[in-house]
Parts: C-alpha cells; sequence; structure tokens
C-alpha cells in the first residue's frame, strides 16, 4: 500500500473524520445524526478478488435510526480509470451481504439484508469518465431493465472540486485535502489562503488539522518532487507559524532546484555548442569517412570533445575513430 493510500486509510480509522466526510460528501446521510459511537470500521480484505491493493478499501457499518448500513469506501489514486468499476463494486457488495448472513445466521421471512453506500474517493489526474450506473455497463439495458440491478456508486471527484471551494468549508477535513489540491505554481497563494482559514477554525478541528498535517507536506512534496525539505511542524503556541515556516522551506527548496536547473542548461548549452563545432571540424577534415561515427560524439564527455577539436590538426583519422568507438 503506498505512502498516499496509508495516509488517507490512517485519516478513515478516525471516526470524527468520517463525519466530517460524510457531512462533507454525503449529504443525504446528514439527518441521521451520525455520531462517532454509531460508526464501526469493519474489515473488508477479500484475499480472493483480484483487485490490487485491496488494503486500500474501508468499510463502515453505520447505525442509524435503530438500523444497520455499510458505507464502502474504496481510494482511487492511480491515474488510470477503472472503467469496470461497476462490476468491481458489486462482488464487493454481494461479499459484504455474504458476510453479513453467514454473522447473523437468519434465513427467516423476515430477514433484511442492510443497504450499502458505494463510494469512489478518486484523486487521478484526469477527470474520471466512467459510468457510475450499473445498468449502463449492460448492453441494450433498456431492453432487460427488469432483470438488471439498478445502483450506483457515489463519485467524489478531487480533480473536479476546487482548492478554494475546499478552503471554504472550514474544517479540518477540507484544508488538508486543499493541501493535496496545491502544486508548485501555486503553493505561496494557497497556503496563505490556507493559513488564513486554519487560523478562525475552532480549537478541536485546529487539533485534528495539525494531527495529520505533516504527512500531508510530505505527500504534497513527494508529488511535486521538492526536496531537502525538514517537515517536522508541531500544534499549540507555534501552529500560527506553521506555514509561513513551510512555505520559506519550500521558496528555498524551489530556488535550489531552478538553481540546478540553470546551471544544468548551461552545461548541457555548452557540450551541444562543442559537439556541434566538433562534428564541423572533423567533417572538414575526414569527409565522408568520419560521418558513420559522428553520432557517437553523443557519449564523450564534454573534456574529450575539447580535446578533439583542439588538436584537429595533428589527430589522425584511425586516432578519432578509436575514441568515438571506444564509448
Amino acid at each position: 500500500m503506498g505512502l498516499y493510500d496509508q495516509l488517507f486509510k490512517e485519516i478513515f480509522q478516525d471516526k470524527d473524520m468520517i463525519i466530517e466526510f460524510i457531512n462533507l460528501f454525503l449529504p443525504s446521510l446528514k439527518k441521521f445524526n451520525i455520531t462517532p459511537d454509531k460508526i464501526t470500521i469493519e474489515k473488508t480484505k477479500f484475499t480472493d478478488l483480484n483487485y490490487g491493493d485491496k488494503e486500500s478499501d474501508i468499510l463502515f457499518k453505520i447505525n442509524y435510526d435503530n438500523n444497520d448500513l455499510y458505507l464502502f469506501l474504496l481510494l482511487e489514486h492511480q491515474s488510470s480509470i477503472d472503467y469496470l468499476m461497476q462490476f468491481r463494486i458489486l462482488e464487493y457488495m454481494v461479499r459484504i451481504w455474504r458476510n453479513y448472513i453467514n454473522r447473523h445466521k437468519s434465513k427467516n421471512k423476515g430477514f433484511k439484508l442492510p443497504p450499502i453506500i458505494p463510494v469512489v474517493f478518486y484523486n487521478g489526474k484526469r477527470k474520471w469518465t466512467a459510468e457510475i450506473w450499473y445498468m449502463e455497463k449492460i448492453q441494450n439495458w433498456q431492453l432487460f431493465d427488469i432483470y438488471t440491478p439498478r445502483f450506483k456508486y457515489e463519485l467524489i471527484d478531487l480533480s473536479q472540486i476546487d482548492r478554494k471551494r475546499l478552503i471554504d468549508i472550514k474544517n479540518a477535513l477540507g484544508l488538508l485535502l486543499s493541501i493535496d489540491k496545491t502544486d508548485k505554481k501555486n503553493i505561496k497563494e494557497a497556503f496563505q489562503e490556507i493559513e488564513k482559514a486554519f487560523k478562525g477554525l475552532p480549537k478541536n478541528e485546529k487539533k485534528k488539522f495539525t494531527e495529520y498535517l505533516n504527512k500531508f507536506l510530505i505527500v504534497l512534496s513527494q508529488k511535486n518532487k521538492i526536496e531537502n525539505i525538514e517537515i517536522n511542524i508541531e500544534s499549540g503556541e507555534e501552529e500560527f507559524r506553521m506555514f509561513e515556516n513551510f512555505v520559506k522551506a519550500i521558496d528555498e527548496s524551489l530556488k535550489e532546484s531552478f538553481e540546478k536547473g540553470i546551471e544544468k542548461g548551461i552545461e548541457k548549452g555548452k557540450f551541444e555548442g562543442e559537439k556541434t563545432i566538433a562534428k564541423s571540424l572533423l567533417f572538414k577534415k575526414f569527409g565522408d569517412n568520419i560521418v558513420p561515427y559522428l553520432n557517437n560524439l553523443d557519449y564523450l564527455d564534454i573534456k574529450t570533445i575539447e580535446d578533439l577539436t583542439n588538436n584537429i590538426f595533428d589527430i589522425t583519422l584511425n586516432e578519432v575513430i578509436k575514441i568515438l568507438k571506444s564509448h
């Protein structure tokens, strides 16, 4: 299980975070006034279903009005889209119900299965374009409507949710997800907005936010390939300066990366220039005899190329070919 999946799996072991998630993305459940004591985190590892990293899927049993329902959360962070997601979910739902039947050992007429709400939590780079209704995956389903399962999965496509919308939610989960939406191009602006929203959070939301902040920053750094950043942010008296310190570290890292990029660009430009000169001089001196070997200049270091051009009047064809063929 990747670092990204581990992070979200950890977040969703926190029942307060689950409630925030429900209130944020599943408003139809808000009417049941779900509290942490009504949530049970269940095991979901179906080893006989071959769907990659099964540990990234999470199952919650929620008690509502003295009844049970299941919320099944699939974490999808890959850039590729699973166009058979409906079938995958149907298999999971059947297993969940099978486990429920086995636990209750009831076959009487009044026995009912609990509802299952499947949710795909997607954070790939592309927009999710797979159908969300099961019957849309069945050929000519309208002709066989009464024989076709009718269900949908809820899709949460973070790639389509604006960062500012997440910040405006003004709770811990919204701010954490807004960090995930940040990239190098807008990191300074984003963290100024997040810091401002953070200061207005209630104390309990600040505590939840800072609890997971370090790990989100690590993921952000890895995703944007920002190196050499020491991340160690603590809550308490220093919490209002956390973003300022991190953004400063980001700025320094990006500046260092930019300067390294310039240096590499200069070196590459110098190499290409020396190579062009060497090709021209070698062709002028040796003509078509040297042409089959000129591409080997790409594999020489710049010092060797400079030596060739500096000694062009003294070096022989055989000596040049030997140098070029040895690389």
